[in-house]
């Protein structure tokens, strides 16, 4: 059977932006959720398989990039030639994330066997999911780098009650309301025909059990946030936009399994007195009339304190000077830009008698003369 496009796989078009990729995601995750798919697990095998691919492709930049220019065989070295399989999933965190909640997900994946049960898991270990931060940074913060610290907000399985939401970990009670079933169905005959409808059970909401006695520590939800304070190295260079990862700093994983990754995307804050572009950075200034005629030096404000620049003789007005050496560094580079220095030429407002004639002098001009107006105008004819 033909392989279906992964954008058909999922239900969003082309376009779609990595919020709606991952929704989709969802959206199929709890329709074929273990609850739902208890009575037939092998067609949720499939059908989890198929779009978990899909998933894996469309959630990954560089991936993406690959099967839009190339289709599925851009694709398939990722996968390595057994194809996709449940070891190169790396998105367990946010189905487990899905699923952990309810009483069938160990039952669930056990009936998938190694076929499902490898993935982002090692026995029985899931991998945590990637938590995403972004940081604003002056963009002076490009030149030396920076050392800033972010606070990573953790959710995780409760310790006091490992998870279970009941006071020190006690047995749970099963639902009168569902059996343990998680979910109640009901029937309604309309003439000659039956409308049976399946629910989530509103007295467990779906989990089968009940809490007799709520864990202080996490209120009976199971789960507690902690924040983990990480200082971050940017590196000199580093562009607006970039993103640093740090590995082992994202959600817990669950059983055991190890940590996410943290990505922290750099934004930097523009500058009143410098505008980046690549390497090179771009200033103003501005000299006096006397200067950009007769020539002189001038101070410049640069992006690591000030410098002297050098104005010709007869400098005109927004001309452009480079001082080399005196831009952003390159990321990860030896290196530097220049800084380019428009220069605006200031004309004073007014002049003394004496600046005057010396004004004429230098410019060779002689005394004003003074135009009679003609006042004439010829009559319009009647």
């Amino acid at each position: 059977m033909a392989k279906r496009d992964y954008y058909e796989v999922l239900g969003v078009p082309k376009t779609a932006t990595e919020d709606e990729i991952r929704q989709a995601y969802r959206r199929l995750a709890r329709q074929y959720h273990p609850d739902v798919a208890k009575e037939n697990p092998k067609a949720a095998e499939e059908k989890f398989k198929e779009f978990s691919e899909a998933y894996e492709v469309l959630a990954d930049t560089e991936k993406r990039q690959k099967y839009d220019q190339l289709g599925f065989a851009g694709v398939e070295t990722d996968f390595g030639p057994g194809g996709f399989n449940w070891q190169n999933f790396t998105h367990m965190g946010d189905l487990e994330d899905l699923l952990g909640s309810s009483p069938l997900f160990s039952q669930f994946f056990a009936g998938f066997g190694t076929s499902f049960g490898g993935g982002g898991r090692a026995g029985g270990m899931y991998r945590g999911s990637d938590v995403e931060l972004t940081i604003r940074l002056p963009l002076l913060a490009a030149v030396q780098g920076a050392h800033p610290t972010v606070e990573v907000p953790h959710t995780g399985p409760c310790t006091d009650c490992r998870g279970t939401g009941a006071r020190n970990g006690t047995a749970l009670e099963t639902c009168s309301e569902c059996r343990g079933e998680g979910q109640v169905r009901r029937v309604q005959n309309r003439g000659y025909t039956q409308l049976i409808t399946i629910a989530e059970c509103p007295r467990c909401h779906g989990l089968g059990q009940r809490v007799l006695e709520k864990c202080p520590t996490c209120g009976g939800n199971g789960r507690t946030t902690s924040v983990e304070r990480i200082e971050l190295t940017v590196p000199p260079g580093v562009d607006d936009g970039s993103v640093l990862r740090v590995p082992g700093h994202g959600t817990p994983g669950a059983s055991g399994g190890r940590s996410g990754d943290l990505f922290v995307q750099v934004v930097l804050e523009p500058s009143a007195d410098f505008h980046r572009e690549g390497t090179d950075v771009f200033s103003e200034t501005t000299v006096p009339l006397s200067v950009a005629l007769l020539g002189g030096e001038v101070e410049v404000a640069t992006i690591e304190g000030r410098a002297s620049l050098k104005i010709p003789l007869g400098t005109q007005p927004e001309t452009q000077f480079r001082l080399r050496g005196r831009g952003f560094p390159r990321f990860r580079g030896s290196s530097r830009g220049d800084q380019i220095v428009t220069v605006h030429v200031e004309l004073p407002r007014s002049l003394s008698g004496r600046e005057k004639e010396l004004m004429r002098e230098a410019l060779g001009a002689g005394a004003p003369t003074t135009a009679k107006r003609d006042w004439s105008f010829r009559r319009r004819s009647a």
